[in-house]
């Protein structure tokens, strides 16, 4: 068999948005409830790094991928030594190839530790150590201070029983009314060929911030999920990242003030420092793919206005011909 195969050659930038109505983005388990996760000081909605990767795990587990990080029956990681050799068996690879080909077969099979890495150690296995995944992303804060709510609500559970009836209790629910979440990520080029990622899987990625979100959060605590911006900047062989890229977006309330908000047409996004610094790194930058609900309200010099607002400045920043803009 052959190792070779074609990675990620170019770092990219990832700037992600999506929003959450009336529902618990990222519950904390150490607290009363799971109630959602809150900066103590400055009131932003967080949400782990973990539980981004857990929606596009969920995802390209149910568009048929091979995931390697995956929960059990039981709730619990189900990632020990027999699951690697089934996923060798599943690759059709039997006795008599070196350490290096069944490595490549592995990382081949398994699209998350290709994009996300992992730690891991088998008997009777070439693969024993850490991965460092080619895409990390930071952890998720809205990008403004948010109002919690606390629902009463009664929980009342069937059961057969010899006097009849049904039981149940009462209990508190967390929610945040609105929280329009901002995540950073970076696709590092250097990983990527230690994990065999290519630009396939990184297509991969998108689907799954995109669509994911939205099939894998149809759950009490998690509907109102909406994906809103995803924005991927992919920068020239050698070149670096402009870095903190996120925070170039700015938002704009249309209502008293952001914990008034309840839905992405209460803000404009503001994108003149994003625009700004895109256009002083044109020379480095090969593409900017993005992904833009109609939804959207855009600021950008003074002009308000619908998405188009975006794909035209970016085109001016970038030239034309670099942007590629899907609206969803």
């Amino acid at each position: 068999m052959s190792n070779e195969i074609e990675t990620v050659s170019n770092r990219s930038e990832i700037v992600y948005l999506y929003d959450a109505v009336d529902a618990n983005p990222n519950g904390d388990p150490l607290t009363e409830e799971n109630r959602p996760r809150v900066d103590d000081y400055t009131e932003e909605a967080i949400v782990t790094d973990v539980r981004l990767k857990r929606y596009v795990r969920d995802y390209l587990d149910r568009q048929g991928e091979t995931i390697f990080v995956k929960k059990s029956g039981s709730g619990q990681r189900d990632d020990k030594g027999d699951r690697y050799q089934t996923i060798l068996e599943n690759a059709g690879l039997d006795e008599g190839y070196t350490d290096e080909e069944l490595e490549a077969a592995f990382l081949d099979e398994v699209t998350d530790i290709r994009l996300f890495g992992d730690s891991m150690a088998f008997d009777d296995s070439p693969v024993d150590g850490s991965y460092t995944g080619p895409v990390q992303f930071g952890f998720g804060r809205s990008m403004h201070p948010v109002h919690e709510t606390t629902h009463g609500k009664t929980s009342v559970l069937s059961a057969d029983s010899e006097e009849g009836g049904a039981g149940g209790n009462m209990f508190s629910e967390h929610r945040l009314a609105y929280a329009l979440i901002r995540f950073h990520g970076v696709i590092d080029e250097h990983a990527a060929t230690d994990t065999r990622l290519t630009e396939a899987d990184v297509e991969s990625l998108e689907d799954a911030l995109w669509q994911g979100l939205r099939s894998q959060t149809n759950t009490s605590s998690k509907r109102g999920h909406e994906p809103r911006l995803l924005l991927r900047v992919e920068y020239d062989e050698d070149a670096y990242h402009s870095g903190d890229l996120h925070r170039t977006i700015d938002l704009n309330p249309r209502v008293e003030g952001p914990k008034a908000m309840r839905d992405i047409s209460d803000l404009d996004l503001v994108i003149d420092d994003l625009v700004a610094t895109l256009a002083d790194d044109a020379d480095d930058i090969a593409t900017v793919v993005v992904r833009a609900s109609r939804r959207l309200q855009i600021q950008f010099d003074g002009e308000h206005g619908e998405a188009e607002i975006l794909e035209k400045a970016l085109g001016e920043a970038v030239g034309s011909d670099s942007v590629t803009i899907t609206y969803e």
